[in-house]
């Protein structure tokens, strides 16, 4: 097999063409930050300054573009590149914990102060350095307008970023923030579009942001959420959401779980197929599809059977590892 050779933190590394270099590099045990390996998360920027394939840039900013970053999951190795792990004042600013508050089941939320300026469109997620170094990606459930930045956070049993960002003792605690990324986030011009919104878990984050900013810049098509969870527990906020819909009159706020419930407004099912098969046409909506990454590849195509234009189905799936 050809092998190319690349330059890796000084130490040259024998690589196979034909994988990415991040393929490559995890599998010579090299320590590299990483999560989705598709090109969402933006957690494997690597420095270069050799020429790399531009869809290895293009989810980039361009100030991160002009400094020679790329995603090393999304770039083969070429002969002679010469490679060096991201600068962490290039990417992470200082941020200071407010509160971590219970919410329920195993969701937290998590009040975050930045120290330096961020600017963000709701909807959007950001990165989190972990004690170790590790990096995760969380969906931002506030708006501008908010004095704090909010973040619903699912503690996971094994999570080593989970765990240790929902403890309630890191209130007042600094940590590292990576500014915020992603193109799933309201854009004003169209106000009187009906909006379909779908959100597993804590897919509702930005969600709830994404409505609140379409209110406050006068949507007044009909907005309707559907958001679904395994259980009744997994169903956090419902105080909050039905304070918002009676508040507004174009929005309608739905429930489902895959297990059968004890409150009887929660259909049973998949709440893609639920939300779908209530509205089967949707030329002209805007729809917007967070949580699960299955879920959200396998109802984008849906949408688009149902007549929505590619241009109007918003996503940003996260496929993580399991050490959250």
């Amino acid at each position: 097999m050809n092998q190319v050779t690349i330059t890796y933190e000084g130490d040259e590394i024998s690589c196979d063409p034909d994988k990415t270099i991040l393929d490559n590099l995890l599998d010579q045990q090299k320590s590299v930050t990483h999560s989705c390996k598709k090109g969402s998360c933006l957690t494997c920027v690597m420095k270069t300054s050799h020429e790399v394939d531009p869809k290895s840039t293009a989810p980039l900013k361009p100030t991160m573009v002009e400094q020679g970053y790329f995603l090393s999951c999304q770039q083969k190795p070429q002969s002679g590149m010469v490679l060096s792990a991201p600068e962490s004042n290039d990417l992470f600013i200082k941020a200071q914990i407010k509160s971590v508050e219970y919410l329920m089941g195993h969701v937290f939320r998590v009040y975050l102060r930045p120290l330096e300026d961020f600017n963000y469109r709701a909807g959007q997620f950001l990165n989190i350095k972990g004690p170790e170094g590790e990096v995760r990606s969380y969906s931002i459930a506030s708006i501008p307008a908010d004095d704090l930045i909010e973040l619903h956070v699912t503690e996971h049993k094994h999570g080593i970023v989970s765990r240790w960002l929902c403890n309630v003792e890191r209130t007042g605690a600094e940590i590292e923030i990576s500014g915020a990324n992603g193109d799933c986030f309201y854009m004003p011009g169209k106000p009187e579009q009906a909006m379909l919104l779908i959100g597993t878990s804590t897919g509702l984050a930005p969600l709830l942001g994404i409505i609140r900013d379409a209110i406050d810049n006068g949507h007044h098509g009909k907005i309707v959420l559907y958001h679904g969870a395994v259980r009744d527990s997994g169903l956090y906020m419902r105080r909050t959401l039905s304070k918002l819909a009676e508040e507004t009159a174009n929005l309608t706020i739905c429930y489902g779980t895959l297990e059968h419930s004890d409150d009887n407004d929660n259909a049973v099912g998949n709440i893609q197929d639920i939300a779908l098969s209530k509205n089967p046409n949707l030329k002209d909506w805007r729809v917007f599809l967070c949580g699960d990454p299955e879920m959200v590849k396998k109802t984008k195509t849906k949408a688009y059977l149902a007549d929505a234009a590619l241009s109007d189905i918003l996503a940003d799936p996260f496929e993580l590892r399991t050490t959250l």
